[in-house]
């Protein structure tokens, strides 16, 4: 069927007409972008003759629409696109990275593609832009990734000489989030445990302890573990950022605990092989399930909550944090770890760690380090040699 046929993906940009004609007879027409030049006319009887006629052209109208593109987009928005996609900065991100950023710039080629360059220098192109965004503002969080790609395409272009500056430069977010501030606290973590495989438990354990994200946690090998830290060079910086994570004493008896097989990655699941993204996904969404069926059992009533329902994975990151920082590491320590601006380590600790808690945790740092560590004033309240007045 016509349907099947995914003209936007197959040419991104492409615009497609389709229309019941006054002799009965079904047409379509494509054209290289919206307002741009045809490059495909197919007309049938019927839904499954013209899909045929439309297949038979469809190779002939993908090398028109090269042509055509190559030819007229260079002052579009759409040309931009093209050049950012295959741009070094673009192949430089992470695969996942990639592949989210061009789902959503396809998206802006085929639908906003057709705006050109100089229009963006407008004083009402900000505005223009914030309007288009907001027709998926019904899905707020989607809506902005969609903007901000645009955006980065923009900056992108602005700093390479390709367009002027970029209109969308610190625009206003729909979605607010506290995603940030999520962490598990212990009697979230009393709630799941008792609902999770030995395996399982193991994956929160190491990610409470290292900070780890889960796509580089079950990646984790055994030979990242060095005498005092893990060193692992992390999934989402495509290989440029190592973080060192300090061996203490819990994380040491942690990986003790933990059953060694033929895999070479230190977590794994009950099958003695590494975990997968959605096998460990499903592992956590059946805990929780049975948490909160657990709860509702215990009140004697269904709508008993378990307290977790709002918590994921990945928040494990943020329980983390607070060790960390109840540990006696530093603020610029804690985000260089887990790979966070600063200020979102500070907003976990402003939340949920406690002024006396950092202070035991720096004092416990300092008594650790005073044996190794000159003081230059250790000698304080003490007579100096010459003039026997007290510091």
């Amino acid at each position: 069927m016509l349907g099947s046929i995914r003209v936007s993906a197959m040419l991104p940009g492409v615009h497609k007409v389709r229309k019941r004609l006054a002799s009965g007879e079904v047409a379509e027409y494509w054209y290289a972008f919206r307002g741009g030049p045809c490059i495909l006319r197919a007309r049938a009887k019927s839904d499954a003759l013209l899909a045929k006629e439309v297949a038979r052209g469809a190779a002939a109208a993908a090398v028109q629409y090269e042509a055509q593109t190559r030819q007229s987009d260079a002052h579009l928005l759409y040309g931009l696109i093209s050049k950012y996609l295959e741009s070094r900065d673009f192949k430089g991100l992470a695969p996942r990275t990639q592949k989210d950023r061009r789902k959503f710039l396809d998206q802006a080629r085929a639908e906003i593609g057709h705006m050109e360059l100089k229009a963006l220098r407008a004083s009402g192109a900000r505005g223009a832009l914030l309007r288009w965004r907001d027709r998926y503002k019904d899905t707020p969080k989607t809506a902005d990734e969609l903007l901000g790609a645009v955006s980065t395409v923009l900056q992108w272009g602005h700093d390479n000489d390709e367009c002027g500056p970029n209109p969308l430069r610190g625009f206003r977010r729909l979605y607010k989030s506290n995603r940030a501030e999520a962490v598990w606290e212990q009697h979230h973590l009393d709630a799941l445990g008792p609902h999770c495989a030995p395996e399982l438990w193991h994956a929160v354990q190491l990610a409470i302890l290292t900070g780890l994200r889960l796509g580089d946690l079950i990646k984790l090998p055994w030979s990242a573990v060095g005498e005092h830290t893990i060193r692992r060079t992390t999934g989402k910086s495509s290989g440029r950022t190592t973080v060192s994570i300090p061996l203490t004493d819990e994380l040491r008896a942690l990986l003790a605990d933990i059953p060694r097989c033929d895999s070479t990655t230190i977590l794994n699941s009950a099958r003695k092989r590494p975990w997968t993204l959605a096998g460990l996904g499903s592992a956590m969404t059946r805990a929780k399930q049975d948490a909160k069926d657990a709860a509702a059992a215990n009140a004697d009533g269904s709508e008993a909550r378990s307290g977790i329902e709002h918590l994921r994975f990945h928040d494990f990151r943020g329980t983390a944090a607070t060790n960390f920082i109840r540990a006696g590491l530093t603020i610029d320590e804690v985000a260089l770890i887990l790979g966070w601006e600063k200020r979102r380590v500070e907003a976990i600790a402003v939340r949920y760690v406690t002024g006396d808690a950092i202070g035991a945790g720096m004092a416990e740092r300092l008594r650790q380090n005073k044996a190794r560590t000159h003081f230059v004033n250790q000698g304080v309240n003490q007579p100096y040699p010459e003039t026997g007045k007290i510091g």
